[in-house]
């Protein structure tokens, strides 16, 4: 995968529609707040239809690989 989806904590509402339509990607830190933990646990297409554009507030993004 070239690129790795990323989380803005500071604006993730915990809401978990991330978390549960891609459990193999996300998950929540200490704090409540999403993260990707791995970045290979679904297609591009899987996580760009399933978390990023189903988050509410926006907060999921893609990073290039080399960042």
């Amino acid at each position: 995968m070239a690129r790795k989806p990323w989380v803005d904590k500071e604006e993730c509402i915990s809401c978990g529609i991330c978390k549960s339509n891609c459990p193999q990607v996300f998950r929540f830190d200490s704090r409540g707040k999403a993260e990707c933990f791995d970045p290979c646990g679904a297609e591009e297409e899987v996580i760009q239809s399933m978390a990023i554009d189903q988050c509410p507030v926006s907060c999921i993004t893609w990073l290039d690989g080399a960042d």
